[in-house]
């Protein structure tokens, strides 16, 4: 997949803002254009003044667009305001043609992400085009990609979906010069696949690939830690109903229990 444009959700709740750090980096290495976002409260009723969130997200997207013309980086900025941000802002990635959306993620309690649907949920839901989810601002010290990929699906849309996350993160291992790893859960009433013919199917060494017992996501997520992947990248076919619930429960538990950002590929 070629990134043209990565739209970048600026959160004005916050002075940490490691998605436009990952995006803009992104950007530099690969020539892609950014989309600045922030949703903010409308004005006051009372006052008719605007909210202060609205106050910071526009010096937020002002200081941004500085920092992405100083650094040759073509950059456009969207501020709008709105109740509910996370809609808002899965419609304004479509409305531009958004390639890839970069978001700001931090660790929930279990507890907290099943009591009510997180932003990260309703995005990985609604959003018609890959979203990464970044932890923090470390840089990718150790360029360590970890690819969750199930070759054993004969259903079109699967085989799909794993050529696509494989070319990620092939993609990845080219722009960023990273080293790209391999996984699949498997369990009792499936056949492991077999690694050197795994390892065939996403060119990677057999030493890059990994053939584990579990289920998915405390396998990835263990495994991740274990070799210190920077980016997990996981796939899904299917945002609405159960499906869209499975990919989100799954996608949350990698995320809440690792150190790397989570890429979410449909």
């Amino acid at each position: 997949m070629v990134l043209n444009k990565i739209f970048v959700i600026v959160d004005p709740t916050t002075d940490e803002q490691p998605a436009f750090e990952r995006a803009l980096l992104s950007a530099k290495m690969t020539g892609t254009r950014l989309h600045l976002y922030a949703c903010a409260p409308g004005p006051s009723r009372d006052s008719g003044e605007a909210s202060a969130l609205e106050l910071k997200a526009r010096e937020l997207l002002d200081a941004f667009l500085l920092r992405c013309q100083d650094a040759g980086v073509e950059a456009v900025d969207e501020l709008e305001q709105g109740a509910n941000w996370s809609q808002s802002a899965v419609r304004a990635a479509a409305r531009c043609s958004a390639s890839m959306i970069f978001k700001n993620s931090f660790e929930h309690r279990d507890v907290q992400r099943e009591m009510r649907p997180t932003s990260d949920f309703t995005l990985l839901r609604l959003a018609s085009c890959p979203v990464l989810l970044v932890k923090d601002r470390r840089d990718w010290g150790h360029r360590r990609v970890l690819a969750a990929v199930n070759t054993g699906s004969t259903d079109n849309a699967h085989i799909k979906l794993t050529n696509q996350i494989i070319s990620f993160a092939q993609n990845f291992t080219d722009a960023y010069g990273s080293d790209a790893h391999f996984v699949t859960a498997y369990n009792n009433s499936n056949r492991p696949p077999e690694v050197q013919e795994l390892a065939g199917i996403c060119g990677a060494p057999t030493e890059h690939v990994h053939v584990i017992k579990g289920s998915a996501a405390p396998v990835i997520s263990a495994l991740a830690d274990e070799i210190e992947v920077d980016l997990i990248i996981i796939g899904t076919v299917g945002r609405s109903g159960i499906k869209g619930r499975v990919v989100g429960n799954t996608a949350e538990k990698i995320l809440d229990h690792t150190e790397a950002d989570v890429l979410v590929v449909t």
